[in-house]
């Protein structure tokens, strides 16, 4: 029975497969023919959690550039509506 560990992985257009060392994994795309990348399997998971960090701040970054567009148009429309007693509060304030 072969090892299922050793079959390839498929992610979107990416493939991971066994390299001809035992302990390393080349990651090959399907899309274009280009030289392939070989690393042990704990270095590409290292990388794929450095990638989900860097996706991480990076959402984080967009989440309070939308706060602060959002808090500014309030403060905007709240300028504007000074004699409006019913304004809501701004809750980026």
């Amino acid at each position: 029975m072969p090892d299922p560990r050793r079959e390839p992985t498929r992610v979107g257009p990416l493939q991971f497969a066994p390299a001809d060392a035992p302990e390393r994994w080349r990651l090959t795309t399907t899309r274009a023919e280009a030289e392939a990348c070989e690393a042990t399997w704990g270095e590409w998971v290292r990388f794929a959690q450095r990638v989900l960090r860097l996706d991480a701040l990076s959402r984080d970054l967009e989440e309070r550039g939308d706060a602060w567009d959002r808090g500014f148009a309030a403060g905007q429309t709240a300028a504007s509506d000074e004699d409006d007693q019913s304004r809501p509060e701004n809750p980026y304030r």
